[in-house]
């Protein structure tokens, strides 16, 4: 093994510590993994890639499973060989595939048998892939299975070009919430600051443990908690995919110290009829993060004396960014703040900029940028919308948020899905929480619909408590109790779902499709 660089000794120097000490838990097969096993798997993976595919650095590998110990064996493997990785979520379908598979070329895709069909689909417009599958034996079509993977003892020592800061590490899929997603390239300077970032900000040690539920195909899977409790010598229990009852036994049985996940999940746990009697203390602190998160849903865990709170970040830019610092508030203090998304993290550069980019002064609202070394390299043969997205250095957002006098951010809402309504902006985000205390609503979405009188005016989707009633008038005469006149939505439908995506996030784009026109 190559230890030329400080990026390719990373995981040698933490096993040259703590070799033999859990790093993984892999909560399907009921395996351990040490340090020292990860160590050997991605040397293995490395040489592999190297020399038995004569990949270099740069060239792409993609996986198309659910959560699996590859991903982490990959990602310390590209520190060896430069190798790219790029991380593809098998439910958007073969089309969608098609089209990251062509716009990014993986010379290898490792895939898990449960997506052999989307797969099959691929082999015949792209056969210059190598496609190995992650569990049991090769079939036709396969190079070989990943056990000889990660079991290959190359005969002579691997040499690679080593990975320098600037090289581009992974690629990540954008939430595509209000377009298509995009492929962001995050350097590996980006992604070792982030660790950083994570661990003086949180104040995580090696004794923290975290269950990672989130799909590995989304950026917080990664950059929260996973890579900075391995960099620092703590403990992961891996999920192949969020399941409330196997999450429910695996907090009673590994007793995880910090987490981090999406309102859905949380709401999915606290829904869970075991969810009563589960000991939660072992937790120091919850995040909730892709989408605000309701006081409803908070206070359940508040109940049992967790710090649940919200953080604020995204792909382009982290993905942490602003967070509250649980770990230095009581939870009364938090729970004054329970809308707030926090305060910086460490290496970010945050302003809140007008329309013409003139920083705004604290409590009024604007848009939210972003600069610093965590920031992404753009976006993967994307010039136009790296160019819209990522400015003289600052990422822009695209959300709208206002700093307090001490220092805190809130998040208003997006800037694409604001709306004017006789002449005043409207944040649909301010409307959706007040929403969210009424007692018959479970979940609430608004957004801007044309008006001839006001320009655009506000229309609420509405999904209701389960046995709980509610209507269009009870709603609006609720919302004028809590906002102005001008945010009370005109109209009200109510729908059995809220369309989101995979990580919990409000799908923007598909509810303006299908819910944008005037009327209930």
């Amino acid at each position: 093994m190559q230890k030329g660089t400080m990026l390719s000794s990373l995981l040698y120097y933490r096993t040259r510590l703590a070799g033999g000490r859990q790093a993984v838990y892999d909560c399907d097969s009921r395996h351990s993994y040490t340090y020292d096993d990860l160590n050997v798997r991605a040397n293995s993976l490395a040489a592999f890639l190297s020399q038995k595919l004569g990949l270099q650095k740069g060239e792409r590998i993609g996986f198309c499973s659910d959560n699996h110990i590859a991903f982490i064996d990959a990602f310390f493997a590209s520190y060896q060989n430069g190798v790219m990785m790029t991380t593809y979520n098998a439910g958007l379908g073969v089309k969608m595939l098609r089209e990251f598979i062509w716009r990014e070329t993986p010379r290898v895709l490792f895939y898990s048998p449960k997506y052999r069909q989307q797969v099959e689909s691929l082999r015949a417009e792209y056969p210059d892939c190598v496609y190995i599958p992650l569990d049991g034996k090769p079939e036709a079509g396969d190079f070989c299975s990943y056990e000889d993977v990660v079991g290959y003892c190359p005969a002579t020592p691997p040499v690679y070009e080593p990975p320098e800061m600037a090289d581009i590490q992974m690629l990540v899929h954008t939430g595509g919430t209000t377009g298509s997603p995009k492929s962001a390239m995050l350097s590996f300077g980006a992604l070792y600051h982030n660790i950083l970032s994570e661990l003086l900000t949180l104040d995580l040690t090696s004794d923290d443990c975290a269950c990672v539920a989130l799909p590995f195909y989304h950026t917080a899977a990664w950059n929260v908690l996973t890579l900075p409790l391995l960099m620092l010598g703590g403990r992961i229990v891996l999920m192949s995919r969020f399941d409330p009852n196997m999450l429910l036994q695996m907090i009673r049985e590994q007793q995880p110290t910090v987490a981090m996940g999406v309102e859905t999940i949380y709401m999915a746990i606290a829904a869970h009829p075991q969810f009563a009697e589960t000991d939660f203390s072992c937790f120091r602190w919850m995040l909730s993060l892709a989408a605000p998160t309701t006081r409803e849903t908070m206070e359940k865990y508040w109940r049992k004396n967790i710090k649940l709170v919200s953080a604020f970040g995204m792909t382009e830019a982290g993905p942490n960014n602003i967070v509250m610092p649980a770990g230095k508030m009581e939870l009364p203090e938090l729970k004054k703040r329970w809308n707030c998304a926090g305060k910086p993290m460490f290496f970010n550069n945050i302003r809140i900029v007008d329309e013409n980019g003139k920083d705004q002064p604290d409590g009024v609202p604007g848009e939210m940028l972003f600069s610093g070394k965590l920031i992404f390299s753009g976006y993967w043969q994307d010039e136009e919308n790296t160019r819209e997205t990522l400015r003289d250095g600052w990422v822009h957002t695209g959300d709208i948020a206002y700093r307090d006098a001490e220092g805190f951010y809130y998040v208003c809402g997006r800037k694409k899905n604001m709306f004017i309504s006789g002449g005043e902006n409207v944040f649909p985000i301010e409307i959706e929480l007040a929403l969210s205390e009424h007692p018959a609503v479970a979940y609430a979405c608004v957004i801007g619909v044309p008006d001839s009188k006001w320009g655009e005016v506000g229309k609420a989707l509405i999904v209701k408590k389960q046995g709980m009633d509610t209507d269009k008038a009870d709603i609006q005469e609720f919302v004028k109790r809590e906002c102005s006149s001008i945010k009370v939505p005109k109209y009200i439908q109510f729908v059995t779902e809220i369309p989101k995506n995979a990580v919990g996030k409000t799908d923007l784009k598909t509810i303006h499709e299908r819910y944008g026109y005037c009327g209930d």
